[in-house]
């Protein structure tokens, strides 16, 4: 595959050439590959691109790409579609960024707990002692928020109870 083909289907926001020319990539060429969609999925706007750049750097399973997919789930262009970075780091041992993704399974719509929640879950490396305890403190404290949440809920749906229909 010619890669100067593929980076102007990058450049002009192609996506369903870019779709075909990362199917013609071969093993030999994953290398040179994953440098360019890294450097395209940081650089685009645009989200169906992003996303299938993620998706394919997660085919090849290249590490490089480990940072730039954390990175981008704290980049305010990626609202609303972070489940698929989370998707593309699951390959991958993520135990170094427990804290960013703690804070995507704090913070994140279901798509994105759930994708977070699969990264936990996979976790098999030691982790520094701050980062637990950061991790812990930040879930202990949203449990909390829950459980008051939930009482006032509950608190307001007796008042609704109690109320006389008319």
């Amino acid at each position: 595959m010619k890669f100067s083909v593929l980076e102007r289907a990058l450049e002009n926001n192609d996506v369903e050439k870019v779709a075909l020319l990362l199917g013609e990539i071969s093993a030999d060429q994953h290398q040179e590959a994953t440098k360019i969609l890294i450097k395209y999925l940081i650089q685009t706007e645009d989200k169906h691109l992003r996303n299938l750049l993620a998706i394919a750097l997660r085919d090849i399973g290249n590490e490089e790409a480990i940072s730039p997919l954390i990175n981008l789930l704290s980049d305010s262009r990626t609202l609303g579609s972070r489940g698929t970075l989370l998707y593309a780091l699951e390959p991958f041992d993520c135990t170094a960024h427990l804290e960013i993704i703690i804070h995507q399974f704090l913070t994140g719509n279901f798509e994105v707990q759930a994708g977070a929640y699969q990264l936990i879950e996979s976790m098999n490396r030691i982790v520094s002692g701050d980062v637990l305890l950061k991790s812990l403190q930040k879930v202990k404290e949203r449990l909390d928020e829950i459980e008051r949440q939930q009482e006032l809920h509950t608190d307001v749906l007796d008042f609704l109870f109690d109320l006389n229909v008319t």
